[in-house]
């Protein structure tokens, strides 16, 4: 019961990550440098909570240096493009097309070349996911198809990274560190990446300073509130196998993150995408 009660506060302080990052975006804009700048900071206290969430010790390989970097780079461009669909769309659109893409292509993937099982329960579950993705926009592509192509972006680019992340963990032909050095090596990766990155935009006479206090603690707060929602996943993992771990997780997630967006950003929820929401979370059902 215990990893149950870890989970679900997992999920809630998941959809609090969005609303964070929603905030900051509100203050700063959406823009690809005000989208470096929070992945490059939010990179840095990732770096520091992990650090002593793992004991102050710090191992490294090869292997998971590159995969940390190919997670991050997949990360960040989900994070710049995520900006721009929290600008134009509201947090159950987002977390739809975030969470359904971070469970689902991990999933096919697993099936395709790691030799997992395909159930027709699962399968169900697939269909009835995609479903809830594709009518959570039908009103809204004939208003902005520019928006669903970067929806459909966030979908496979969450996928990925949890598929990069997949890999890692289940190698056997490389040595690789921890879960939680893993996600320092991808935040130091994250940091240097988008630090890079803003020196370019810099010699163009891009303003990289803040537009008020405000805004490092929003990017701390969303790097202290996902790197201890990744801590109650881990500790729920003990117990609960990934089958069951990932769709609570997807689902709870996308259920409360509508409830934020609602609660404290007062975002209309639409009809169809109230049932968007019950069918996403009802097809992770099929795979527990």
């Amino acid at each position: 019961m215990i990893n149950y009660i870890f989970v679900i506060i997992a999920t809630v302080l998941l959809a609090f990550e969005f609303a964070f990052s929603k905030k900051y975006q509100m203050c700063e804009g959406t823009s690809p440098v005000a989208g470096l700048k929070f992945n490059a900071i939010a990179g840095f206290f990732t770096v520091i909570i992990f650090f002593c969430l793992n004991g102050f010790k710090f191992n490294i390989t090869a292997f998971s240096i590159i995969m940390a970097f190919l997670m991050s780079f997949c990360g960040v461009l989900y994070s710049i493009i995520g900006f721009r669909v929290l600008k134009y769309g509201n947090m159950a659109l987002y977390s739809i097309f975030l969470m359904s893409g971070g469970m689902l292509l991990p999933y096919v993937f697993g099936v395709l070349f790691l030799d997992e099982k395909l159930s027709v329960l699962r399968i169900i579950g697939v269909i009835v996911i995609l479903a809830a993705v594709i009518l959570s926009n039908l009103h809204n592509a004939k208003l902005n198809k520019t928006i669903i192509f970067l929806c459909i972006a966030v979908f496979i680019l969450n996928g990925c990274v949890s598929i990069i992340s997949k890999c890692h963990q289940v190698s056997t032909s490389y040595d690789t560190v921890n879960s939680t050095e893993f996600v320092m090596l991808s935040g130091i990766c994250k940091l240097f990446l988008c630090s890079a990155l803003l020196l370019c935009y810099r010699t163009k006479r891009v303003q990289l300073t803040f537009s008020g206090m405000i805004v490092p603690l929003l990017i701390a707060g969303t790097a202290l509130i996902g790197g201890v929602s990744y801590m109650f996943q881990l500790m729920g993992a003990k117990e609960l196998p990934a089958t069951v771990l990932y769709p609570l997780v997807t689902g709870g997630s996308i259920i409360f993150s509508a409830l934020s967006g609602l609660i404290f950003f007062h975002e209309k929820i639409t009809k169809m995408q109230i049932i968007s929401i019950c069918l996403c979370f009802a097809g992770t059902l099929f795979f527990l």
